[in-house]
């Protein structure tokens, strides 16, 4: 699993990311968030969209983190808690079982900045899986 990650993380690297404030990656997660939550019963195609957008920009704000010198650890903290607050406005219309494993990540979530050390169940992820599969 570490070598797929360093793939992807090797490949985000090359891409022509902006030098913005890893930061303001994560707080545009965090609206992409809301949008999805938003439009969740509007259109559940477009809220995919959204659903789709915030992974990704919580991927590029550790990307731009590293490419660009500004890993902190405020920076990780802010980081951390946005990622757990973007699960919870994702969580909000799925409460089953997903507020159950949200509890858990927040509990990782203090364990890791305590501990230093990142882990975190990679929930948005597997939501992604269930949500484009809720669709069909």
């Amino acid at each position: 699993m570490k070598k797929i990650r360093k793939g992807i993380d090797a490949m985000g690297m090359r891409l022509p990311l902006p030098n913005v404030h890893p930061n303001t990656m994560s707080g545009l997660s965090v609206i992409a968030s809301m949008l999805f939550l938003l439009l969740t019963g509007v259109s559940t195609a477009i809220a995919l969209i959204f659903l789709t957008a915030a992974l990704i920009l919580d991927w590029f704000d550790g990307i731009i983190a590293r490419k660009f010198g500004k890993t902190s650890e405020e920076g990780y903290i802010v980081d951390v808690a946005s990622d757990r607050f973007s699960e919870g406005l994702m969580f909000t219309a799925f409460f089953y079982p997903w507020f159950y494993l949200f509890t858990l990540n927040c509990i990782l979530a203090i364990l890791s900045v305590k501990r230093k050390r990142h882990f975190i169940l990679p929930l948005r992820h597997v939501f992604l899986v269930f949500y484009v599969l809720l669709l069909f």
